[in-house]
């Protein structure tokens, strides 16, 4: 297995652990520069998405993954983990149907992942 896929899977395990719900990956790195993988998944509630985000930045620390940068804040609705390779975008539902990444991208290959 390549690394980005390592780390998608990484980061969808985390977010699993924290029951999140909606997890996709889609292999955006056919069509941009802007990195291989996006995952994107939704919380319930503001605690839900920082226990995903906590989730998330742990395991991929532990399994040695660097994060490039952070931005946006649970109460905006709307995190992004930046881990060059791979994108992650956690949201509420409200922000998620908003901003559509998931139909945005409908031309990449995509893998939903079991609530």
């Amino acid at each position: 297995m390549d690394r980005e896929l390592e780390m998608v899977e990484c980061a969808v395990n985390a977010l699993q652990e924290k029951m999140a719900h909606d997890v996709v990956s889609l292999h955006v790195g056919t069509v941009t520069a802007i990195t291989d993988y996006f995952v994107i998944a939704t919380g319930n509630s503001k605690t839900q998405i920082d226990a995903m985000v906590d989730g998330v930045e742990e395991s991929m620390k532990d399994s040695g993954y660097e994060l490039i940068a952070r931005e946006g804040k649970s109460q905006g609705g709307w995190i992004l983990l930046d881990y060059n390779d791979v994108v992650i975008h956690i949201f509420d539902q409200e922000m998620r149907e908003f901003y559509n990444l998931d139909n945005s991208w409908r031309d990449v290959e995509r893998k939903t992942y079991l609530d």
